[in-house]
């Protein structure tokens, strides 16, 4: 149970930083070949179903401002989906020697590491009240 929703903030907000200029990409411009630096063929398809997954997102973290309690559970989502592809796409292929996406894997991890943090923060007795 959510009983410190002001520790969710940051996480919103850093989803609404990354994915504004990222869904933009994605669904106006060459996302797929600028977001995942040329490590994945670009597909009219692939580009839609991201963009629009990564769009819901951002929706969503913007109503996290709002309602940060209710939409927690997108914050896990993002942990589970986000360590899936790092430990299945990003590693083996930093483990064969391939370029890797780096600025994506480094927002990735940067999302694996804070978030359940922040999630685990969220969730502590609020002594103060």
């Amino acid at each position: 149970m959510i009983t410190n929703p002001n520790w969710l903030y940051p996480a919103y907000i850093l989803n609404i930083v990354i994915l504004v200029p990222v869904v933009y990409a994605m669904l106006l411009g060459s996302g797929v070949t600028n977001v995942f630096a040329g490590t994945v063929v670009e597909s009219p398809g692939l580009r839609l179903m991201v963009g629009s997954l990564w769009f819901a997102i951002l929706v969503a973290s913007v109503a996290g401002l709002i309602w940060p309690s209710y939409f927690s559970p997108l914050l896990i989502v993002q942990v589970i989906y986000k360590s899936l592809w790092l430990i299945l796409f990003v590693v083996p292929l930093w483990r064969a020697g391939q370029t890797v996406p780096v600025g994506i894997a480094m927002s990735f991890v940067l999302i694996v590491i804070t978030y359940p943090v922040l999630l685990w923060l969220a969730t502590r007795v609020n002594l103060n009240s």
